[in-house]
């Protein structure tokens, strides 16, 4: 099957599909280079970017263009696939060479990171998709994140009248009802044209054969290895004989392989029902009560997805459909892009202090006005009018009249509390078809490898989902945001999110980009810079991935940077506007995006480029 690279264009003005506002950017070369008989890359080295330099241009453009350097897309007109993993990327388009749709191939990949990618989604999370039917035009949402077992109450992480956290992020009290197994059937019944044992092979082969350990997921058990070494299982599954017989973490380059997950894949994809009803939904319950735990084989029989109806908002006349509740993602998402709609992004330089400014004070007012109001619809009232109320165009002006020239202390914000978080530990992939079908989704077990809690024999890992929500009025959870009440523990309630698979159009209507991110309270504004940076800046997909990005969440009442996100003079200048920096050690984001020209049909994959995902096609 043929695979096309994008001709080169001399005054390259940026992504097509996205024509609009933004700087000119030329000289670009571009090399195609094969990494597999299957898959084709583009490579883009930056010659010259001809924009305006930033205030005191220094090491910040200079780190961006290294990243630009190493920047890759997958490109073709039978679709693309961009996962977190290579190989997660590649089931994805082997299911598209096989004849599959988008739908098909994102579960096939959600399916293989749940082999290649535990420590931070699996079989035993949950999720969000959102799915676009080229032929219907039409937004779809499946919403299958966990919930709260029966048994579970308001009160169940205090002892003494005290929060102890560990209980909501390890062990059996973490775990909620699992929802993967049964969004990904839904997914593929629904919208794929594949049956869902062909869709589980790919993954169930990696599993088998085994895989070599990527760095992200070698670091992570290696942090986590005391929690992974309570649990025999978990030990088992994640962790390898050390040299005096001690368990360790399996090094970069290793190969890891996991023959009961393979059995099970097999096994769910003939009948996904098995997860839920019967003798392994009866193993998956006692594992997590083994361990403490509240869940029951009930719990797993009365779980459903929800179908609901996207969020719309837009930015400089581009429709964005993204997450509605139970996530906050997607209402801060638009909340933000909306506000941010009449500020200047470019004025004085590649992104000026007053736009940086702006965007952190938007960020400030967005998470403070929202958190103690926000939770899942069906247990608290006015949530749901809450979420219409950040995303009309009166908030947006609000917002922007309440950004003076000083930032404003989040202490003199009155807030009901601060967001809840997705889950740092989170895949995001991203799936395009050569009909133009698309699909964003999220997947999540929470905190790195969940509650570390594995079913024996299995190979199922257990989410920690339960720690999404408010263990108490103003305690911190496993990422330091707190709330008031909202988002309590209630028998059978979603815990609020910050997950936001998105999709984007263009001003015709046709769409041109499926996006999202993991990274927890961050993933709206990782979401929200990528499509600043495609619209606004001009980027190609891979560079607006890969180009550093900032955040700021209320409290903790500062700027979060990645590295190399500013420049000095840029800090010297907010820090004298009355902001605080600080810095994070690696990227909060790891975002994963497809996009489509309408015109051509041509089809491009991208992944963050910092981190160890690359984009597959057919």
């Amino acid at each position: 099957m043929t695979r096309e690279a994008r001709p080169e264009r001399r005054g390259f003005q940026g992504p097509r599909w996205l024509a609009g506002r933004g700087g000119a950017r030329r000289g670009r070369e571009r090399a195609q280079l094969t990494l597999s008989p299957r898959t084709t890359v583009l490579a883009s080295r930056a010659q010259e970017v001809a924009l305006p330099p930033p205030l005191g241009y220094t090491l910040a453009m200079q780190t961006l263009l290294l990243s630009l350097a190493l920047s890759f897309a997958a490109v073709s007109r039978q679709g693309a696939v961009a996962a977190p993993h290579p190989l997660a990327s590649e089931a994805g388009a082997e299911v598209l060479r096989q004849g599959g749709n988008a739908a098909d191939a994102a579960v096939a990949a959600a399916l293989a990171l749940s082999v290649v990618e535990n420590q931070s989604s699996g079989i035993g999370g949950g999720g969000f998709a959102l799915v676009w039917v080229a032929k219907e035009k039409r937004v779809h949402v499946l919403d299958f994140r966990e919930v709260a077992p029966a048994a579970a109450s308001r009160d169940m992480f205090l002892r003494d009248g005290k929060v102890e956290p560990l209980l909501s992020r390890q062990g059996g009290l973490a775990v909620a009802v699992p929802g993967a197994v049964k969004g990904y059937a839904a997914l593929a019944r629904r919208f794929g044209k594949l049956p869902l044992a062909r869709l589980a092979e790919p993954a169930a082969r990696l599993a088998e054969r085994g895989f070599t350990v990527r760095p992200r997921l070698a670091r992570a058990a290696d942090e986590e290895r005391p929690c992974l070494a309570a649990d025999a299982a978990a030990a088992g599954e994640f962790l390898v004989p050390g040299p005096g017989g001690e368990r360790r973490a399996p090094l970069p380059d290793e190969r890891l392989t996991r023959a009961d997950l393979a059995r099970t894949l097999r096994s769910l994809g003939r009948d996904p029902e098995r997860f839920y009803r019967g003798p392994l939904a009866e193993r998956i319950a006692a594992a997590a009560r083994a361990r403490g735990g509240l869940l029951t084989a009930a719990d797993l029989a009365a779980y459903r997805v929800r179908e609901r109806e996207p969020l719309w908002g837009s930015y400089r006349g581009r429709r964005i459909a993204t997450m509605p509740l139970p996530s906050a993602g997607g209402a801060l998402l638009l909340g933000l892009l909306q506000a941010l709609e009449a500020e200047e992004p470019r004025a004085g330089g590649y992104r000026p202090v007053r736009f940086l400014h702006a965007f952190a004070e938007i960020e400030r007012r967005l998470f403070a006005a929202r958190a103690g109001l926000l939770g899942d619809a069906d247990f608290v009232p006015g949530a749901a009018q809450a979420v219409r109320d950040l995303v009309a165009p009166e908030r947006a002006a609000l917002l922007r009249a309440q950004v003076g020239e000083r930032a404003t202390p989040s202490s003199q914000i009155a807030a009901a509390g601060a967001a809840a978080p997705g889950g740092s530990h989170t895949s995001h992939l991203s799936v395009i078809d050569g009909e133009g079908n698309a699909v964003s989704m999220t997947t999540t077990v929470n905190t790195s490898f969940g509650a570390c809690v594995v079913v024996p024999g299995t190979g199922i890992l257990l989410n920690s989902q339960m720690d999404d929500f408010d263990a108490a009025p103003g305690a911190p959870n496993a990422y330091g945001l707190v709330g008031t009440g909202a988002n309590a523990v209630a028998p059978g309630k979603v815990p609020l999110s910050s997950m936001a698979p998105s999709l984007l159009f263009d001003p015709e209507g046709r769409l041109v980009l499926a996006v999202g991110s993991p990274g927890g309270s961050t993933i709206p504004s990782t979401v929200a810079q990528v499509i600043l940076h495609l619209v606004d800046d001009r980027m190609s997909l891979a560079e607006a991935l890969g180009a550093p990005r900032i955040h700021h969440q209320w409290m903790p009442d500062a700027i979060q940077a990645e590295p190399e996100a500013l420049d000095a003079a840029t800090v010297a200048a907010l820090q004298a506007m009355g902001h605080e920096v600080r810095w994070r050690r690696t990227p909060f984001g790891n975002p994963q995006a497809v996009a489509r020209d309408p015109d051509t049909g041509l089809c491009t994959g991208a992944s963050e480029p910092r981190l160890d995902g690359l984009p597959a096609v057919p």
